[in-house]
């Protein structure tokens, strides 16, 4: 059985709960909530093979600009091209003529876990925005990353 893409107004109770997991796995206990996933206002891709979330996608659209607002892969199916998968959905069945993408990436011990990807899909690294989530980082979430302090910067990628 392959790896299904699926666009979702509204996540069913099941997968709301596996992309909750994933979130709190890759970024920390309470970074997402039930609410988040639950906007309306978010479109909402998920990769599922036999019948289990293992990746989620979300974008905001305002105007011209997309911004993709998170993208999170369970840990044992990175590396394996489901990143890539909702890219290419998003790219072919969601971006318009005319769109700019944008993606605010993480930057952790001098690493951007994203880059190889948004630069496979044509998106160019524009500006280090420094740390920007220092003030929330550990106090409205539960960070991975934190030691002592944030360790995260942000990196703003555009098409």
């Amino acid at each position: 059985m392959s790896i299904i893409v699926k666009e979702i107004k509204n996540l069913n109770h099941q997968e709301l709960d596996e992309c909750l997991s994933i979130s709190k796995n890759l970024f920390g206990k309470k970074y997402h909530s039930r609410k988040y996933f639950s906007n309306e206002n978010l479109l909402k891709l998920i990769a599922v093979k036999k019948n289990t979330v293992i990746g989620f996608f979300m974008v905001r659209q305002k105007s011209q600009n997309i911004l993709i607002d998170c993208i999170g892969i369970r840990k044992k199916w990175q590396r394996k091209k489901v990143g890539s998968l909702l890219m290419e959905y998003f790219f072919k069945n969601i971006v318009e003529s005319g769109h700019k993408v944008v993606v605010y990436a993480w930057k952790i011990d001098n690493l951007i876990p994203i880059h190889r990807l948004n630069l496979k899909f044509g998106m160019k690294k524009i500006k280090n925005l420094g740390m920007i989530w220092k003030e929330k980082c550990n106090h409205s979430f539960k960070c991975i990353q934190f030691e002592k302090s944030c360790n995260c910067e942000c990196v703003l990628y555009s098409t």
